[in-house]
């Protein structure tokens, strides 16, 4: 605590605190019957609270699934134009399945968290969600190498 002069108050930090806060929450605190500590300490809790950034919900995240959406129109795009090929299908056979279940991971995060279906609904729906990920990446790889392949199949629901 200091003074700056004999005839002034001591000016705290808390003081300085309460100064320095908008209006509303001045007047929160003074109807209140808040002190100024406790103003202080809830801008205490708030200024000192960190957040770590988690890379795999994060930054890392965002940008693979980004990567994933451009990849899709080269893949298309060729798929278009040379027809049927090994290759495209078999990127085709595993990027569109992974992009899907991305998108609806997303669903279920926003939607039917365990707040709305229970923390055994969400888990069963994002083991579900798994598993016919995993059926679909088994399904496109079998019938890009069993039988006519996706862009064939696409081509020929096309012009049936």
């Amino acid at each position: 605590m200091k003074k700056l002069h004999s005839d002034q108050p001591e000016v705290t930090k808390e003081t300085q605190l309460l100064q320095n806060a908008s209006f509303p929450a001045r007047s929160a605190a003074s109807t209140a019957g808040q002190t100024s500590d406790d103003v202080t300490a809830a801008y205490k809790a708030v200024a000192y609270k960190t957040i770590t950034p988690d890379q795999v919900h994060g930054s890392y995240h965002w940008d693979f699934e980004r990567l994933l959406t451009v990849s899709m129109i080269p893949l298309f795009a060729a798929s278009a134009i040379n027809g049927a090929h090994p290759i495209t299908d078999g990127l085709l056979g595993v990027v569109v399945p992974i992009h899907c279940h991305m998108g609806f991971d997303a669903m279920v995060t926003d939607y039917l968290h365990p707040g709305n279906v229970g923390k055994w609904g969400n888990k069963a729906i994002v083991w579900t969600l798994r598993g016919v990920t995993v059926l679909a990446l088994v399904g496109c790889y079998q019938f890009n190498t069993s039988d006519i392949g996706l862009t064939e199949l696409v081509k020929r629901s096309w012009t049936a």
